[in-house]
């Protein structure tokens, strides 16, 4: 998946943008459940979200990696089957996903809960 762009005001954080962007891409199919901010090694912002599906209430989470500069904002969003290699995540954020048999979303949460036991 590549990174999309989109041209924004200076009146609106780039929080607010990942909030209304998750509405958009996926309103009647997923509400927001819950929404951390991290940063990673290259100077991007990881908000890391768990979207609940409305029709069984099953709770997954991707990463929205964002970029802002110049008046735009670039996203990228990886899926937890993605297996996305950002780990800053809660424990309480982990906890909060529904079980899955996704071998890459298992590797990927088991990682993140074994960094803040380390940590």
């Amino acid at each position: 998946m590549g990174w999309d762009s989109v041209k924004v005001g200076k009146n609106i954080t780039t929080k607010k943008f990942v909030e209304w962007d998750i509405v958009r891409s996926y309103d009647g199919i997923y509400e927001l459940a819950k929404i951390e901010e991290g940063k990673n090694e290259y100077g991007q912002k990881a908000f890391y979200i768990s979207l609940r599906k409305i029709e069984d209430g099953s709770v997954f989470a991707c990463v929205y990696l964002t970029v802002r500069k110049n008046g735009w904002i670039q996203t990228k969003v990886i899926g937890e089957s993605q297996g996305p290699s950002y780990y800053e995540a809660s424990e309480k954020f982990i906890r909060s996903l529904s079980p899955t048999d996704n071998k890459f979303a298992l590797d990927w949460r088991n990682i993140v809960l074994e960094r803040r036991w380390v940590a």
